[in-house]
């Protein structure tokens, strides 16, 4: 499967999400859709990560930070680092974050079987 294919594929079954970036090894968006939302979605989500981790650190957790969702009455952002990449969403009002989360590691899992496999 491609990285385009699992995007289409999470788009149909997480119908919350309004726009999703799939993230490169260096930050860099892989695939994205639909539209503008997720044009702009990588440079937020790496600052999201960045300020997570720093608060996490701050914090003394020492165990690495897999999953941040930031949520308010409006929707939520999601980013979620998984078979060594990562990959954020943008979505409407009061998402399922635990299905949200389960889908966005499904897709990344989909996207990259085939290296992963080699």
């Amino acid at each position: 499967m491609t990285i385009d294919e699992a995007i289409r594929d999470l788009l149909n079954v997480s119908t919350d999400i309004q726009g999703v970036a799939v993230l490169g090894t260096e930050g860099d968006i892989a695939a994205a859709g639909p539209g503008a939302v997720a044009a702009d979605l990588a440079g937020t989500a790496a600052r999201l990560w960045e300020a997570a981790i720093e608060r996490a650190a701050a914090l003394g957790q020492e165990s690495p930070l897999d999953h941040v969702v930031v949520q308010d009455a409006h929707g939520a952002v999601a980013m979620l680092a998984a078979h060594g990449r990562r990959i954020a969403a943008v979505t409407g009002p009061r998402p399922a974050v635990g299905l949200l989360l389960f889908d966005l590691r499904t897709c990344l899992g989909d996207a990259f079987a085939a290296e992963e496999e080699q």
